[in-house]
Formats: structure tokens, C-alpha cells, sequence
């Protein structure tokens, strides 16, 4: 009987085609991992932003509350602005950052700038603080996270809503106090906002604005597509979340709608009674 002989064998290494399948399966992997997490950071970056959409909406609503009704302007010249501490705004710089709305809500919002810069835009918010006073007081009130529907809720001096001449011939075109909205359901106050340049001169769009222009006014202002690299492609509007725009309505409802299906000025001014109306006599 032949006796039982013990071979010992080496064991055997990976060879080149198995470790680039490993590596490839890694990669994947990470990339699936990455993915996720992008888009898990992403949806929770537009929770915070709608978020801050509700709450400046309450504060808005409030404003109104505290004055019979009456809307707070989108852009005016001359109106009662104060700092903290009590002091005008235009005796800490240019009286312009008055005009525009986060100033005049801040009493709202407690002075709470934290609720209008969110995510990213916190960032900005934390180096104007940083600089001098007057730079502060002057910058916080141009790049909001979301600006205000200027032209159709409260009115906005640029596009005549406050002319007499303009308002005799065409009406009370824009809604002035809460009891002239017949469609608070669908009526846009606030809309995720992007800028005209950086402000550090990047030139670039930065996200955040205070205001946003609707597709029209007395003829067309978006242009046919969304350019992500030319703010003014539709009125300050950003579709930063994944082609989608955060606003918030005056019945209170907040959403995130596609860049496309804003494109109707139902939804911005309480006149309009088609997707393509436009003002006219």
C-alpha cells in the first residue's frame, strides 16, 4: 500500500485582471457611497432653505397684520429702516439698503439674519461681519437667500408702481394690502434668489438676491431658457435645486416647483388670467 503523502502548496496570489475587478467594485462602490451622500446633503440643504421660506413668510405676514393689512413694498425709496440698536439705517450707510426688503422684515424675523442666509449662503453672511459696520448693514440687504415678488406683491418703485400716472391709467395693478389678493393659493412672495455678480468681483452669479422679476411686465423679461451663468436669463430666479425653485405663497403653502412651470405669470401676479399675460391698459 502506497503510504498517503502530504503535498504542501503555496497559496496563490491575486493576478492582474482580479485586482483590477476588486478596484473597479471599489470604485463603484464609492462612488455609489458619494452619490448618495451628495443627494442626501443636497435634499436637506432645500429642507433648510424652505424652511427659511416659511418663516419669512410669516414674518411678511405679520408685517401686514401689524399694518391693517397693508403689504410691505418690494423696493421703495424713503421708507423707515433701523439697525438693532435703533439707529436709521442711513446713518450707517447709503440709504438704499432700506429700500429693500430684508431691513424693513428684520423687526420680524427678531434681526435673525440667519433665517434669509441659509446653507451657502451663511457663509457670506459670517464674512460681513467681519468687515465694518456700514459694510454690513449695506451688504446684508442685497444677496437674501430668497428674494421678494417686488413688482406684484407690495410694488416696486423701479417698474412705476408707485407713479400716480401710471397707477390713474392702469389701475391698482399690484397687490397693495391682503384684502385685494383673490388667489392667495397660487400668489408668489418669495423665490429662491441668485445674484448678478460676486461680490468679491468674481463675476460670477452668486446665489441669493433680494428680489426676483417675473417672466413679464409690459412685455416679455425671462429669456426662452435658463441659463444657470446669467442671472438676469429669468429675473433673479435660481432653479438651484436640481432645476427646481423654492417659493412660498401667501396662503402660507411653500413648494419647490421646475424652473419651467414658473415660467407663467399666474402664479406672480393676482391679475393675470393666463400663463402669458402681460400688463396693458
Amino acid at each position: 500500500m502506497t503510504p498517503f503523502r502530504y503535498i504542501k502548496r503555496h497559496p496563490r496570489g491575486f493576478t492582474l485582471l482580479e485586482l483590477l475587478v476588486v478596484v473597479s467594485i471599489v470604485l463603484v462602490l464609492l462612488g455609489l457611497v458619494l452619490f448618495v451622500g451628495g443627494k442626501l446633503g443636497n435634499q436637506a440643504r432645500e429642507v433648510t432653505e424652505r424652511n427659511a421660506a416659511r418663516q419669512s413668510l410669516i414674518a411678511w405676514t405679520n408685517y401686514a397684520l401689524d399694518h391693517d393689512g397693508d403689504l410691505l413694498p418690494g423696493y421703495l425709496s424713503g421708507l423707515k429702516a433701523m439697525t438693532p440698536d435703533g439707529a436709521p439705517i442711513s446713518d450707517s450707510t447709503i440709504g438704499v439698503a432700506g429700500n429693500r426688503y430684508p431691513w424693513r422684515l428684520a423687526p420680524y424675523l427678531s434681526f435673525n439674519f440667519d433665517i434669509l442666509y441659509v446653507n451657502d449662503q451663511q457663509d457670506y453672511l459670517k464674512d460681513l461681519r467681519l468687515n465694518d459696520y456700514g459694510s454690513y448693514v449695506y451688504a446684508v440687504a442685497t444677496f437674501p437667500s430668497l428674494g421678494i415678488n417686488s413688482t406684484w406683491v407690495g410694488g416696486d418703485e423701479v417698474d412705476g408702481c408707485f407713479n400716480p400716472a401710471l397707477t390713474d391709467m392702469l389701475g391698482n395693478f399690484y397687490a397693495s394690502n391682503l384684502s385685494q389678493i383673490r388667489h392667495p393659493e397660487r400668489l408668489t412672495v418669495f423665490a429662491s434668489a441668485r445674484g448678478d455678480t460676486q461680490p468679491n468681483g468674481g463675476g460670477r452669479s452668486i446665489e441669493g438676491y433680494f428680489k426676483v422679476a417675473s417672466p413679464a411686465f409690459a412685455s416679455r423679461r425671462w429669456k426662452p431658457e435658463y441659463d444657470p451663468d446669467d442671472s438676469t436669463s429669468t429675473g433673479n430666479v435660481s432653479a438651484r435645486w436640481d432645476g427646481r425653485t423654492v417659493i412660498s405663497r401667501v396662503d402660507g403653502s411653500v413648494d419647490a416647483l421646475p424652473i419651467e412651470e414658473l415660467d407663467d405669470m399666474r402664479l406672480w401676479a393676482d391679475r393675470a388670467d393666463s400663463k402669458d399675460w402681460v400688463l396693458s391698459p
